[in-house]
């Protein structure tokens, strides 16, 4: 497969970029910064350096899979970046059969035997949180692509932590929180970038969405 990752230098998505090169597949990594790309990356792995937001639909004509791993920081007060972010991606991709991948917050996910998403149980103390920004606009991420029906988009939600590791082995779900073999809520990276290549290979949530929790 021909693949596209925005934000391939960032902690997740140079995880996601080795994957594929290590599956075979043709990766180019949308950054910023070439330079740093190249440090994490290597100089063998393909760039395409712009802004996010530059980038056009004749930028991935002809690629089969992109995949959404840009990153906020916490408490960069930047969190509505996140749905602008995954708008303008739908607007390059519109009536392609190009698959689309976007990596959503758990905090869109329900507690085991509820229906809600636990963002929409938090208290109002937790506006004040360093996370709180990023969680927020990732649910109305999350929200917005389930009104949109002309792009193959594929949602993944991480565990509840999810800190940088190798691929170990992991656990696929569907909208509610998962919990590892230990009793905790977990994926690390290296999972989180098997998972989405397994998809990506064998699709099987076309416009809806999986989480994973490691093993």
């Amino acid at each position: 497969m021909k693949i596209a990752v925005f934000g391939g230098s960032g902690r997740a998505g140079h995880v996601i970029v080795q994957e594929a090169v290590a599956r075979g597949h043709e990766v180019t990594a949308i950054v910023r910064d070439a330079d740093k790309a190249k440090k994490v990356l290597g100089d063998d792995v393909n760039l395409l350096v712009k802004a996010p937001q530059d980038v056009t639909t004749a930028d991935v004509s002809g690629f089969d899979a992109v995949v959404d791993a840009l990153s906020v920081p916490w408490g960069s007060g930047l969190g509505h970046l996140h749905l602008e972010f995954a708008q303008h991606i739908v607007q390059i991709l519109a009536n392609q059969s190009t698959l689309a991948v976007f990596i959503l917050g758990s905090a869109s996910l329900s507690m085991p035997g509820e229906t809600v998403p636990m963002f929409e149980e938090f208290p109002p103390q937790a506006e004040a949180a360093p996370w709180y920004d990023g969680a927020k606009y990732q649910y109305q991420e999350w929200q917005f692509l389930k009104t949109v029906d002309n792009v193959n988009w594929i949602g993944v939600s991480p565990s509840e932590a999810f800190p940088s590791g190798p691929k170990t082995g992991y656990v696929k779900g569907e909208d509610t929180l998962l919990a590892g073999s230990d009793g905790q809520s977990h994926i690390t990276t290296g999972n989180m970038a098997a998972a989405i290549l397994d998809e990506l290979e064998n699709p099987t949530h076309i416009k809806r969405r999986f989480t994973v929790v490691d093993q």
